[in-house]
């Protein structure tokens, strides 16, 4: 059963007070049972609010009959939303329902001056009707968020469909979990399947997931810090500031590659084949230098200079690692409390981390992680991979969390955070000499909208973020499809967000 969160823009930090209900999507023939209240034109499903003592079951076949006279049989709880507003929190199970006979309406007073009564519609009218919720933005946000609520719902149940399109990419991955955005600081969080099926652990909204490349994001944003520190130069030479290893040129000369061609990618730092996958938690341990120095079968190839800084494109792990290694000796400091220290505690983050050995262990016994599955939907030995190349793919965070981190920085792009300066941010979304599309940990799109993404063994993920207008979307799986996100469904599945 799927799960959706909805996180109004006025809500507070905490609520304290709480509402539980059901509601029904009741379809025959092609069109579904609503209820219409006459005065006010307001189209809503029928449900409502759970007595003491009722089961959801109970609640839902009371409700509908008192508001509509249509006696019904629950037939499966499709949905479970909850709904945050300033102190409030509403959650209801959503059910399919058959009509098995007539009953007696039963209005309240109110309901009655309010014109209560059951129609049936079109579905796809009903469909359409709901989609309009965000026209009533200035006219009722009880009424905008209402029939937001029943678009997602109707949406979801469109989705039990086999041949939906978001349905099919749901079922490509064992577990999965969204989060999006709009322009006006409103919030969704959607999440289903297993976070470990093994142990029937279901994703929740704390379910921590890997995510793999857009470690990069975050390493990006953690240098941009140093600078503005007067740590580090992102247009110096990456070796001013490297002491215990060096990074050298094809022909073992001193390579001038500055940070922000490491950074961009364009530094011709080449990976070695089939590298960076396949280490497990019970593999002896690879250091940091062993990937440098291309000394084991993680990264068989060393970190060097192989083209002239600036005149290709080469996507590379191992130039992330040699900022792991920068950051490091700048710091005398372990590259994910750096991180820590530098992102993750100033924006109070608490289920985000990059997976040192150590951090694993600690992580693994106080939040729930997602373990990871193949292709083939097998879980991976040892649940988790060793990734000892944390600044290049470590990363793991929950799609909420990951949301909030991309807000800030466009926040920061803007000019409105005090996190990371805004010349600091624009530097990362300014388009690469030579190749528009790069960033500096970031890929750029012609609307404004910046892209991370990752893949892995144990997942694949995308976050997409619109610096003018704000809106966020992000997809994170614990499993590895074995196609690239376009045709896994990610990228899509990321798009269908925004546009909910």
């Amino acid at each position: 059963m799927k799960t959706v969160e909805i996180l109004g823009a006025n809500r507070f930090e905490t609520y304290t007070k709480t509402r539980e209900g059901c509601r029904a999507v009741i379809v025959q023939d092609g069109k579904i049972l609503l209820t219409h209240e006459l005065n006010s034109g307001w189209w809503l499903m029928p449900g409502g609010g759970t007595e003491e003592g009722e089961t959801p079951e109970e609640c839902v076949i009371r409700e509908v009959e008192e508001e509509t006279g249509y006696r019904v049989r629950p037939l499966r709880r499709f949905l479970f939303m909850c709904e945050y507003y300033e102190e409030y929190r509403y959650s209801g199970y959503f059910f399919v329902c058959e009509v098995t006979g007539k009953g007696q309406m039963k209005l309240t007073d109110a309901e009655k001056r309010r014109g209560v009564q059951p129609e049936w519609i079109p579905l796809q009218e009903a469909l359409a009707l709901f989609s309009e919720h965000e026209s009533y933005a200035d006219v009722s946000e009880e009424k905008r968020g209402s029939y937001q609520r029943e678009y997602l719902a109707l949406s979801e149940y469109m989705n039990l469909a086999p041949e939906s399109p978001e349905r099919q990419i749901y079922e490509r991955f064992t577990g999965i979990s969204c989060a999006c955005r709009d322009a006006a600081g409103r919030e969704i969080l959607k999440y289903d399947g297993a976070a470990n099926a093994e142990n029937d652990i279901p994703v929740d909204g704390e379910t921590a997931f890997p995510a793999c490349s857009i470690s990069k994001f975050i390493t990006a944003q953690t240098v941009m810090k140093l600078e503005e520190q007067g740590l580090l130069g992102i247009d110096e030479p990456v070796n001013r500031y490297l002491h215990q290893w060096k990074l050298l040129t094809a022909d073992g000369r001193e390579s001038d590659a500055t940070i922000r061609s490491i950074l961009s990618h364009t530094a011709g730092i080449v990976d070695g084949e089939d590298s960076f996958y396949g280490l497990r938690r019970d593999d002896p341990e690879v250091g940091l230098s062993d990937i440098l120095e291309g000394r084991t079968a993680y990264n068989k190839r060393r970190a060097a200079t192989e083209n002239e800084p600036g005149t290709e494109f080469e996507y590379s792990d191992a130039g992330y690692c040699v900022l792991q290694q920068m950051i490091g000796e700048i710091t005398n400091r372990r590259f994910e409390e750096v991180v820590a220290d530098n992102v993750f505690e100033p924006l109070h983050l608490k289920r985000t981390f990059f997976a040192s050995p150590r951090n694993l262990e600690l992580r693994e016994k106080s939040q729930t992680m997602a373990a990871g599955y193949d292709s083939e939907g097998a879980m991976i030995p040892g649940k988790y991979p060793q990734i000892p190349d944390l600044a290049a793919s470590g990363l793991w965070s929950t799609p909420g969390e990951l949301m909030a981190i991309a807000e800030e920085f466009i926040k920061a792009v803007n000019g409105r955070s005090t996190f990371l300066r805004s010349g600091s941010a624009r530097e990362m979304i300014r388009p690469t000499e030579n190749f528009s599309w790069v960033g500096l940990g970031l890929f750029l799109r012609g609307d404004d909208t910046c892209v991370s993404q990752g893949w892995g063994e144990n997942g694949q993920c995308m976050l997409l973020m619109n610096h003018r207008t704000g809106e966020i979307s992000v997809v994170m799986t614990n499993q590895d499809p074995g196609v690239d996100q376009t045709e896994s469904g990610v990228e899509k599945l990321a798009a269908f967000q925004r546009k909910k």
